[in-house]
Order: structure tokens, then C-alpha cells, then sequence
């Protein structure tokens, strides 16, 4: 069984959109421009496909992956800087898809959450890059502040 089969198509399209969400959430710490914005998006959509072509990647990921490379991610995420993409419905849709994880894809639950907050760090730039031995900056208030209110959103320690 394809594990999106689990969720109905409103939920799916929830969930496929998370790592979208975080992304878009942690563009809305600090002023960003448009490229900055575009950047960001960039990353998160990196991250989805570099998990998804992972041998032992999260599944969950993995299907996200598909449908992005097949082109079917095409829910409204909102225009940029103009439509309701405050951080509290940020949060609050991605607490949906995690709702939703939790009830469709249990086992995958945890993981789903460790894997979003990985991307979020990712996004702060202070995950190392690979063979790096540190972060590869501090993060400012904002963005430490939007951190910790996202690890308490996805239930992970910080």
C-alpha cells in the first residue's frame, strides 16, 4: 500500500505541503526580498527531493518527493506577501498535517516531525554542511525564537 493511500486527498494535500510550510514560516522570521524568499523555497524543495532520492529515506518524504518530480504539488500555498501567511496559520496548518500523520501514518509520526525540524534548522543556515565539524553560523533572536516555538508546534527537543 502507497502510504498517501492512508490519507483522503484533502489530507493529503495537507500533509505534502508541510515541509513547504516550514519553509515559508521560517522565510517570515527576518525581511526577506524576493530572492531571499525564493532561495529558501529552493532549499525546502532540495531537502524533499534529496530525502526522497535517500535509499533509506523517510517514506513519507519519499511519495512527497514523487509528486513533487510528477509535478502534482499544486496546492495554493498563498501569494507571496500577499495572501494570509501570518506564522500563527503557518503553525497551525502544519499542526494539521502533523494531526494528520499522527492518525494516517503513526509510525512514520516522530520521524515526520525530527525531519521537519531538520529542515527548519537547515533553512536558520545553522545546520553544518556536510563534512563540516560546526554550524556554519549563529542564528539571530528571531530566528532562535521561531525555532523554539517550532520544535514546541512539532513536539521535538530542542
Amino acid at each position: 500500500m502507497v502510504i498517501k493511500d492512508a490519507f483522503s486527498a484533502d489530507e493529503w494535500q495537507v500533509v505534502r505541503a508541510a515541509p513547504f510550510l516550514v519553509g515559508m514560516y521560517m522565510v517570515g522570521v527576518t525581511p526577506s526580498g524576493p530572492i531571499e524568499i525564493f532561495r529558501e523555497m529552493l532549499t525546502a524543495e532540495k531537502a524533499v527531493a534529496l530525502e526522497g532520492a535517500r535509499s533509506d529515506g523517510l517514506p513519507l518524504i519519499k511519495e512527497i518527493a514523487a509528486d513533487l518530480r510528477a509535478d502534482v504539488l499544486g496546492r495554493d500555498l498563498g501569494s507571496i506577501g500577499g495572501g494570509d501567511d501570518s506564522p500563527a496559520l503557518l503553525l497551525a496548518e502544519l499542526a494539521q498535517a502533523l494531526h494528520f500523520v499522527g492518525i494516517r501514518a503513526p509510525a512514520m509520526h516522530s520521524a515526520f516531525r525530527a525531519w521537519l525540524y531538520r529542515l527548519a534548522e537547515k533553512l536558520a543556515g545553522i545546520e553544518p554542511e556536510p563534512g563540516a565539524h560546526r554550524h556554519s553560523r549563529l542564528v539571530s533572536d528571531p530566528e532562535a525564537a521561531a525555532l523554539a516555538a517550532l520544535a514546541e508546534t512539532l513536539g521535538v527537543p530542542r
